[in-house]
């Protein structure tokens, strides 16, 4: 038992591997808060080239010999865990549209963690030149099916508990317009530092007119720091409307072109007409 464990855990550290890298790959560019919005990594093929990237580690993680696939794993977990040290009070993508919550401290640990299995895989296999062939392939392909199928329903029962144990789509998938009896007098948008999509935002609000501008309330919220309720375990930038009475009315919103959305639906009063010349 313990003879497998430098395969196992190569093959544990695979299926999450697999799972992200499918899910951003298949899963449409549009429907992701993709953090990145310049440079190689941009959408729409950021997604796909991470994805892509994703998948192919997994794939090395099961075909080669305990000590490269150890090697590999800790290299590639102790990255995501600086991506995800970096990105933190953004909206989660790592399983793509999944309803997660915001890169935080759980991601880094989790990704940390799992490096510190990959150390450990190495270890056990005698350095990066250990390890071999044969059974141990079928031990690395059993523990990642395993553990796939054992993300994939951790992360579909987060997504559903998150759209509270309903089919509903996710933000990404709702209409840009949702329905609503409630008129929106004001908007208040939460942002973060370092944040690309709230710049953009920014730029993009810019082009609303005067009154509405006027209506936006903006605050700017520190690192790790937890958002007011109906926006709790959303990412930057989001919104909520409110009411004349100043408390929130209708759903909130998440992303650029949901929350500029949700400016635009605003209640303007009409400016009067000059007078006619006589």
């Amino acid at each position: 038992m313990w003879s497998e464990i430098p395969d196992a855990l190569p093959g544990l550290l695979a299926g999450p591997l697999a799972v992200a890298g499918a899910a951003k790959a298949l899963v449409p560019s549009g429907r992701l808060a993709w953090p990145f919005e310049r440079g190689i990594l941009r959408s729409p093929w950021g997604p796909r080239m991470t994805g892509a990237a994703e998948t192919t580690l997994a794939v090395a993680l099961v075909a080669l010999p305990a000590g490269p696939a150890a090697a590999i794993a800790l290299a590639a977990y102790t990255a995501l865990a600086g991506i995800a040290y970096r990105l933190r009070g953004r909206r989660c993508v790592c399983f793509g549209a999944a309803r997660l919550a915001s890169v935080g401290r759980v991601h880094v640990g989790a990704n940390a963690g799992a490096a510190g299995l990959a150390l450990i895989a190495l270890a056990a296999s005698g350095g990066a030149g250990g390890g071999a062939g044969g059974g141990g392939t079928a031990v690395r392909i059993g523990a990642a099916v395993a553990s796939a199928v054992a993300t994939v329903a951790i992360v579909l029962l987060v997504d559903r508990r998150a759209g509270g144990g309903s089919d509903a789509p996710p933000p990404e998938e709702s209409p840009s317009v949702e329905p609503c009896d409630e008129v929106i007098t004001g908007v208040r948008i939460y942002l973060t530092e370092g944040c690309p999509s709230c710049r953009a935002l920014g730029r993009l609000l810019e082009t609303v007119g005067p009154a509405r501008r006027a209506a936006v309330t903006t605050t700017l919220v520190g690192r790790g720091a937890a958002l007011p309720a109906p926006l709790t375990g959303m990412g930057f930038p989001c919104a909520v409307g409110t009411g004349a009475s100043g408390a929130p009315v209708c759903d909130p919103a998440e992303g650029v072109g949901a929350v500029k959305a949700l400016v635009d639906r605003v209640a303007v009063r009409a400016e009067p007409c000059p007078a006619d010349a006589r």
